[in-house]
């Protein structure tokens, strides 16, 4: 078995367990040593012992040079790592969602008045006490003028975790 077949430590949070897992598979699929994947990254060989340990969270950078290195999905490892780095709470969405409806300077009305949803419906989504659907993402991100990926593996992350439903 290899070094980082090493099963991870049971206390890690749910959101980075998956992370972690998702990266050890990407280098794998590099076929990098750790040593390569350092040269390749610009992250020592011994942070990347951290990172896929799970004994540190790694940078943002990190996560997204492993998935171009091993054909993964940057957004999606993203916005795992982004939930992870919160400690996994349902927050990342709309706390996403509030800056983008900043960012359109629409109140709840001029929100509802734009979109095919209520001024209730986006008051439940923007405070967190509902997963929205995914057109409601897609609609707030054109609002925004917003490519909608980030935010919509936001929210298959947390929806993935059984936040925000039912």
């Amino acid at each position: 078995m290899s070094r980082h077949g090493k099963a991870l430590p049971v206390e890690l949070e749910p959101c980075l367990r998956q992370l972690i897992v998702r990266l050890r598979r990407l280098k794998e699929r590099s076929g990098l040593s750790l040593h390569r994947l350092a040269s390749h990254t610009g992250y020592s060989p011994k942070s990347w012992e951290r990172y896929l340990a799970g004994r540190s969270l790694p940078p943002p950078e990190a996560v997204a040079a492993l998935a171009r290195l091993g054909g993964g999905d940057p957004v999606g490892l993203l916005a795992l790592h982004e939930v992870a780095a919160r400690g996994g709470g349902a927050e990342a969405v709309p706390a996403a969602l509030r800056a983008l409806r900043d960012r359109t300077g629409l109140s709840l009305a001029g929100l509802a008045a734009r979109t095919t949803f209520s001024k209730s419906s986006w008051q439940r989504y923007l405070g967190g006490r509902a997963l929205p659907p995914r057109a409601a993402v897609e609609q707030l991100c054109a609002l925004a003028g917003e490519p909608a990926g980030r935010c919509l593996a936001l929210r298959e992350v947390v929806a993935a975790q059984g936040y925000g439903e039912g």
